[in-house]
């Protein structure tokens, strides 16, 4: 492997934007290494009005035709705003220092990084130098042992306030890597690799995820790629396919294809309760079914008023209550008996009321007539599927 350090000597005087972001956003494999050495603000003030008070003088006194007046005005002014930011705004003198270490298995590539890096640093305004008979001295300075030696320090020493620190903060890449996490794509700005864990409940709120593109651009070919990375890892996935474009992806993975319509022959039971729909040590099957059921007859009748919902939920505890299912947890299990012992299994679907049951109810009551002819088409007509035993 082989290794070469540039050494930025110089930069904007007034540099407003991140000194490092044009190189850190950029693909190129590297070490920077950044120096900060803090310097006593009595001793610097100190410094500087001496040397104010010289140059002053000589401002004065010296021929105006000499070549050097620019240059001594220029470092006079740069003095005085020195000194009065510490005196003034409290700020810290530092010293600043900085290496950029390339390496590469091959001496041409590691020529041709060099002059990519050498012509970005250049292109924002700082001037940059190799580290030409110090590359050990350099190359060290960018591992993490602390070695900045004074053969390259006095190269690179550049005064900094407290202010201009912030143009060199290095953590600005915009790359998005989870250790979890699976490969979603290259990063448009540096071609990064972004690896996301979705159900990472720690850094991220939800799992919800917004997919946009042209025609055209890949959005099923990622979503099914998705779906692929996700069954290798073991996570239960639901997808909704009014195009029927994931059936074969589907038959590839072993997955359960349920297909919802009057010429199907697969069937699930809207009052079914499911053991799986509560999480772990949580209790009340019914009281959770419950809300779904009105969420389900809210879109068969149309919106329903307050009372109208009271009213069902009454029915919906009834129908239930004929099956023996009521808000106890324990009336959904029954027991099982065999030779040995006799142990309590959850209730099946053959258990559970179905919409005909819930239909036969609704005719018991004038308040809830209109209801029950509503429900025609999907207990007697074309939508007779809601009308059957879970079968999947």
């Amino acid at each position: 492997m082989y290794f070469s350090t540039l050494l930025i000597t110089n930069y904007y005087h007034e540099q407003t934007d991140l000194l490092l972001k044009s190189i850190i956003d950029s693909n190129i494999n590297m070490n920077v290494s950044i120096f900060y050495e803090k310097q006593d603000p009595y001793k610097v003030v100190k410094d500087l009005t001496y040397h104010i008070g010289n140059v002053g003088v000589d401002l004065k006194t010296i021929n105006e035709n000499r070549e050097d007046i620019e240059i001594a005005a220029f470092t006079y002014k740069d003095a005085k705003y020195i000194r009065k930011e510490i005196q003034v705004n409290n700020e810290d003198l530092y010293f600043l220092y900085i290496y950029i270490t390339v390496y590469s298995e091959d001496k041409k590539e590691l020529e041709y990084i060099l002059n990519k890096i050498e012509g970005i640093i250049q292109s924002k305004g700082m001037q940059v130098r190799r580290g030409y008979f110090r590359e050990e001295q350099t190359f060290k300075a960018c591992l993490p042992f602390m070695q900045n030696s004074n053969d390259i320090k006095q190269v690179t020493k550049r005064n900094v306030l407290t202010s201009g620190l912030v143009a060199t903060y290095p953590f600005i890449s915009s790359s998005v890597f989870d250790e979890e996490g699976i490969f979603i794509g290259t990063n448009i700005y540096n071609n990064s690799l972004i690896f996301i864990d979705r159900y990472n409940s720690n850094k991220y709120k939800n799992a919800n995820m917004c997919i946009f593109g042209t025609s055209g651009a890949g959005k099923s070919f990622y979503v099914k790629l998705l779906a692929l990375r996700f069954r290798l890892l073991g996570i239960e996935q639901y997808i909704i396919d009014p195009d029927r474009e994931y059936t074969k992806l589907c038959e590839n993975l072993n997955g359960t294809l349920l297909k919802i319509g009057p010429s199907s022959t697969s069937y699930v039971n809207i009052f079914d309760i499911r053991k799986e729909s509560l999480e772990e040590g949580e209790g009340g099957y019914l009281a959770t079914k419950i809300p779904n059921l009105i969420g389900f007859f809210n879109l068969i009748f149309g919106n329903i008023n307050e009372e109208e919902k009271a009213i069902l939920e009454e029915k919906i505890i009834e129908v239930y209550k004929q099956k023996g299912i009521t808000f106890d947890d324990n009336s959904l299990y029954k027991t099982e008996k065999n030779k040995i012992t006799i142990k309590p299994i959850f209730k099946e679907t053959y258990d559970m009321p179905i919409l005909e049951d819930f239909y036969n109810l609704l005719d018991k009551d004038e308040r809830t007539k209109i209801f029950k002819t509503k429900l025609i088409p999907f207990v007697k007509g074309s939508l007779k599927f809601f009308n059957q035993y879970t079968n999947v």
